[in-house]
């Protein structure tokens, strides 16, 4: 298990290790990445670690669009396998437009231990999760805030600054709720 600062980096760097595979030729010219962009080919082609933050970033973000605010880690592994044959028959579509068109008509999953309300969740119990499973619920929430204010870009810059801001905080008051902290927090 990560330790000190380094428990709320690990899924942030991942969500910018997608960013940056995504777009590697460009990178020095282009900041912000736009996920609506991301082709079920450019999803495919991601190293496994790069996808998964990926996968997570956009559950993140149809969850809160649907007020939902659980993730069932079996649930979202199911789901990634789900919309990876989805994508190997589809690979010009974007994921994006295809998880908007399917989101909505999905069946609500069953809970189960493994599902966690990342609304009740504190600074304290999210350090003490494995280090997959922090990962997904890293990048998860960092999809969610991005929707609820209806962002589909990605700036590795402000990821990278509202993680050093919320780790700093969550060292010292680790039974404050993650998303609250999110909330006040991040930019």
């Amino acid at each position: 298990m990560k330790s000190g600062n380094a428990f709320l980096k690990s899924a942030i760097v991942g969500l910018s290790l997608c960013a940056g595979a995504l777009y590697a030729p460009v990178a020095h010219a282009q900041v912000t990445y736009d996920v609506t962009k991301v082709t079920c080919e450019d999803y495919l082609a991601m190293p496994p670690e790069v996808s998964h933050g990926f996968a997570a970033w956009m559950s993140g973000w149809f969850n809160q669009k649907h007020n939902n605010s659980t993730i069932n880690f079996d649930g979202f592994e199911q789901n990634v396998e789900n919309v990876k044959k989805w994508c190997g028959t589809n690979p010009k579509e974007s994921v994006f437009n295809g998880l908007e068109r399917a989101v909505p008509n999905a069946k609500q999953g069953v809970g189960g231990p493994l599902e966690v309300d990342m609304s009740l969740i504190t600074c304290k119990q999210f350090k003490g999760l494995d280090d997959d499973r922090r990962a997904v619920a890293q990048s998860w929430l960092s999809g969610y805030f991005n929707s609820s204010k209806n962002i589909t870009k990605i700036d590795p810059r402000y990821v990278e600054r509202n993680t050093k801001v919320v780790t700093k905080y969550c060292l010292s008051h680790m039974n404050d709720k993650l998303m609250a902290v999110i909330a006040k927090k991040a930019k």
